[in-house]
């Protein structure tokens, strides 16, 4: 279940990550930032960088988040 919670989470992360520039509802951006810095914060460490992909490392970086990953 581990490499399937990892995948999950990669996923979550990636998707959320791509999609809060995006959002244009305040409040609603606001919560998907909590989110994704939850998911970050619990999982990352486990998720390795080089999974992401342009748009979400970005993203990441952009919020402070990408040295909460593990990985290069």
């Amino acid at each position: 279940m581990g490499d399937t919670q990892n995948w999950l989470d990669q996923q979550a992360i990636e998707r959320l990550a791509q999609h809060i520039p995006f959002e244009a509802d305040p409040a609603t951006k606001a919560e998907l930032i909590e989110m994704l810095r939850g998911i970050v914060l619990r999982a990352g460490k486990g998720i390795d960088r080089s999974l992401f992909g342009f748009e979400a490392s970005q993203e990441l970086k952009r919020l402070g988040l990408w040295d909460k990953l593990g990985g290069r």
